[in-house]
């Protein structure tokens, strides 16, 4: 883990208990949103390095 991905880490471990369940839920979703952009991505240059 790089340093820049450990930081995010500890702010967002600081910032969660002081958020509301809205925040946590929006925060949640946009993570979940980032993961899917980049496994596409990834599947999507895997594709074409195969093909």
């Amino acid at each position: 883990m790089s340093e820049k991905e450990k930081k995010i880490i500890e702010s967002i471990s600081e910032a969660l208990p002081k958020m509301s369940e809205f925040d946590k839920g929006y925060l949640l979703g946009s993570a979940e949103r980032m993961v899917s952009e980049k496994e596409k991505t990834e599947k999507e240059n895997k594709d074409r390095k195969a093909g």
